[in-house]
């Protein structure tokens, strides 16, 4: 495999290893200093106390000074953060590093130096409205699978079918970071990307395709918003966010379940015309021949521009499968989308 050194980005370099295929590529990254770690903490602690969770910090709300307290203490972390932002804005829309060199250090260090990398590229953002957690474990949840009420692809061990994240939110974050701790000894729980302009391009050389892009583009569908994400956090509230799947700012939005959902809540937006522009939508992105799909070991990085590729993952049997996962919003206006509660909630 040939080794190439791509133009700065950022303060610092990625080494371009390989293109993947469809705008994704993989990288080696810059170990990050043991010493920039541990000034990382000092400053995290600083700002969140002694004690802190690293397993339930919260946003912060002072995020600016906060990023330049880590950009000081650790150069190097703040330039990788910089240099992940570019590459995501850049030729790629997916960004693999096999291994970040965390590896050796405790899962509560390895937590804080994530949400500190986060910072670097943006503002990380809580992952609900109850505990608002920024740094998610997406870990199998048996009791909620059981009961039923595992409401997000985060809390089971199924497949979990192409998607934005957060795409049923009026502003889906621009970049997500997926860092592995323990991969699925089962071998499942492989990673899939598609990217949205590979998509488009396919979708645009037939009749049909065009059709259903040109329809997707211009009506706004309902997004029914997860339980444990709503205002209330109860299963029997409804809140739908109404917005295009494909648009300019995100460039896609998409989820099979949380459309079918919110056009089950909302029936006058579930148009023969809409189904059909949905399947046509769904049968391209069912085709395995375009899409990226790899295993992530332990350790690996995996950083996708949110607004421009659908990622999934493959059903793993594994219990003890551990990937931490932060999403961060890069502050810039997005398209219109509106939040509505159905009438029958």
């Amino acid at each position: 495999m040939m080794t190439t050194t791509l133009p700065p980005l950022g303060d610092t370099m990625l080494t371009h290893l390989q293109d993947l295929g469809f705008r994704a590529g993989e990288f080696s990254a810059q170990p990050i200093p043991a010493d920039e770690i541990t000034r990382v903490l000092v400053v995290l602690k600083a700002f969140y106390g002694p004690d802190a969770d690293p397993s339930a910090l919260v946003p912060h709300g002072r995020e600016a000074e906060l990023r330049a307290a880590i950009t000081e203490a650790a150069p190097t972390l703040a330039a990788l953060g910089t240099a992940l932002r570019d590459a995501l804005e850049g030729e790629h829309s997916g960004v693999l590093v096999r291994r970040l060199g965390l590896g050796g250090l405790d899962l509560d260090t390895r937590r804080f130096v994530l949400y500190a990398l986060s910072l670097c590229m943006g503002s990380p953002t809580a992952t609900d409205k109850i505990d608002r957690k920024v740094v998610w474990d997406i870990k199998l949840r048996p009791d909620k699978v059981r009961d039923g009420s595992a409401s997000t692809f985060s809390e089971h061990a199924y497949e979990a079918d192409f998607h934005t994240d957060t795409q049923y939110f009026p502003t889906p974050e621009r970049y997500m970071l997926l860092y592995v701790v323990v991969p699925a000894a089962c071998g499942g729980g492989r990673s899939t990307l598609r990217d949205v302009r590979c998509v488009k391009d396919a979708l645009a050389r037939s009749e049909d395709g065009r059709w259903a892009l040109d329809l997707l583009s211009r009506h706004e569908l309902p997004f029914r918003i997860p339980a444990t994400f709503t205002t209330t956090g109860r299963r029997d509230s409804v809140e739908v966010t109404f917005a295009r799947v494909f648009g300019d700012r995100p460039s896609v939005r998409f989820r099979t379940d949380t459309l079918r959902k919110g056009l089950k809540a909302f029936p006058a937006y579930d148009t023969p015309d809409v189904r059909h522009a949905l399947d046509i939508l769904q049968a391209e992105l069912d085709d395995e021949s375009r899409r990226l799909e790899t295993l992530l070991d332990a350790d690996a990085l995996l950083a996708v521009n949110n607004h421009e590729v659908l990622h999934g993952r493959g059903a793993f049997e594994d219990p003890d499968r551990h990937v931490l996962r932060v999403r961060i919003d890069d502050g810039v206006p997005q398209d219109a989308a509106r939040i509505l509660l159905s009438q029958d909630s």
